[in-house]
């Protein structure tokens, strides 16, 4: 679905309601150059979808050409929103989707709205059922869901020792530099030699890094026959964990958010018992 479809429909329904473009505006809070903007191919914020819809008459599902669309068919609706997008604008979106659930979620009709204003915001929403966290600071957007069902908990709480041996192991000196270096690159095998040139490291200190890394599935490992014989090379494991955990470590160490929320709907029976537990 091109990103079109979205200003042509509003176009579509701004006529039909005998609007000009700066009378919508008005009333839902933008210039109409902005109303201009989205007709000539643009896409509004998604935080303006429901103003649209209500001053225009018609669901959500409706802005994006969907008319046949059941109104409770919220997955097909998100998808197809974040389809219409830009690829440079999805991110973003995304992340601040994730902010507009968590609000509603917490607030209720009757609650305070905290107005974010920019982009740049950190939110956590702790409920019994799990945590969710929404980051977007800094050109990084980050999304977490963690979900608090028996099996998830018993996964997160029996693996202390494999999670002491990562932190030890990133530790090392260079170890980091390292690892971020093998994601950086197109994923291919190095041997320890090329990896030492490349980080300017002596190869035993970096061969014993490797091996830390390939026992905690970070690296793969091959052996490869040569004409002086077996040699080892080494390639970053893309398990598609890794780089979330360093994004995430990062935020935690030092997160700049200009607005950051904590929205806890746990009874104070359930946040004493964690706190406990932590």
């Amino acid at each position: 679905m091109g990103y079109t479809i979205v200003g042509e429909q509003i176009q579509k329904f701004r006529k039909e309601k005998a609007l000009t473009q700066r009378e919508l505006g008005e009333r839902i809070g933008v210039s109409g150059s902005a109303v201009s903007q989205w007709e000539s191919g643009g896409t509004p914020d998604i935080s303006l979808l429901p103003a649209l819809s209500d001053v225009l008459g018609v669901t959500v599902d409706a802005l994006f050409g969907r008319t046949g669309a059941a109104r409770e068919d919220m997955a097909q609706a998100v998808e197809g929103y974040i389809d219409s997008l830009p690829e440079d604008r999805r991110w973003g979106e995304m992340v601040s989707l994730v902010h507009s659930a968590i609000v509603s979620g917490c607030m209720g009709k009757n609650g305070e709205i905290v107005n974010i204003g920019s982009r740049d915001f950190e939110e956590t929403y702790l409920s019994p059922e799990g945590v969710i966290t929404a980051i977007s600071t800094g050109g990084r957007s980050f999304l977490s869901v963690i979900h608090n069902g028996e099996n998830e908990a018993d996964d997160l709480l029996s693996c202390d020792e494999k999670v002491c041996r990562l932190f030890a192991a990133l530790s090392e000196p260079h170890a980091l530099a390292l690892l971020v270096r093998l994601y950086r690159e197109p994923p291919k095998f190095h041997t320890a030699g090329a990896l030492a040139l490349l980080m300017g490291m002596a190869r035993e200190e970096l061969q014993e890094i490797l091996a830390e890394f390939t026992r905690l599935r970070l690296t793969e490992e091959l052996s490869l026959e040569t004409e002086e014989g077996s040699v080892k090379a080494y390639k970053v494991n893309l398990t598609g964990a890794t780089v979330p955990f360093l994004a995430a470590a990062r935020l935690v160490a030092g997160p700049t958010a200009e607005v950051r929320l904590v929205l806890d709907k746990r009874s104070p029976e359930e946040a004493a018992t964690t706190e406990k537990e932590e």
